[in-house]
């Protein structure tokens, strides 16, 4: 099922490369910090780590976005008992919309919905692996510093399939819903 989403994504992003060839093509690179306040596996808290995005504008405002990210958790029992770490990547892709507020304005509201799948892996009183069909939908601001250099602010609603972990009595603990905040850095081409 993955795959095909995937493939998907792949033709969506090549037909808009080809459909862009009319006009100059803008690519803008988005790379910063990331978090997600409930964890991907049934440890505690929340998980932190990086996103980063590669835009290829196909019009005005519309560009196809391919969004990765990877989530760290670790939970320390104590004693001499080993600590479980896990390990979460993400790979959606999709379409994005931008417009400036005006002309003139250096901020940049945006929106998306990406499709995809998210991959996890789990080590300490065992090892396991896992890998799920994903979503997102949500938004947030470009400010524009130069006309290559920009700060971003994004929040999403994160879906994707409950993962199995090895202990299957955990599975109602290990949520399948997330917010996910970045911020970090765009540079355009």
């Amino acid at each position: 099922m993955v795959q095909r989403w995937l493939s998907l994504s792949f033709l969506l992003l090549f037909g808009a490369l080809s459909w862009s060839q009319d006009s100059p093509s803008r690519f803008q690179v988005f790379g910063g910090y990331s978090y997600v306040p409930s964890n991907f596996s049934y440890l505690g808290g929340g998980e932190s780590g990086w996103n980063a995005a590669v835009d290829v504008h196909s019009w005005k405002w519309l560009s196809i976005t391919g969004d990765f990210g990877q989530y760290f958790a670790t939970y320390s029992y104590g004693g001499n008992v080993p600590s479980d770490h896990s390990t979460t990547y993400t790979f959606l892709f999709g379409p994005r919309i931008s417009a400036p507020l005006s002309r003139t304005s250096r901020i940049t509201p945006f929106g998306h919905f990406l499709i995809g799948g998210a991959h996890i892996s789990q080590t300490g009183n065992g090892f396991s692996t896992d890998k799920s069909f994903a979503w997102a939908f949500g938004g947030g601001l470009d400010y524009r510093l130069t006309d290559h250099l920009s700060l971003r602010g994004e929040g999403d609603y994160l879906h994707n399939n409950p993962f199995v972990t090895q202990d299957n009595q955990l599975q109602n603990r290990v949520p399948a819903r997330h917010a996910r905040l970045s911020t970090g850095v765009v540079f355009r081409f």
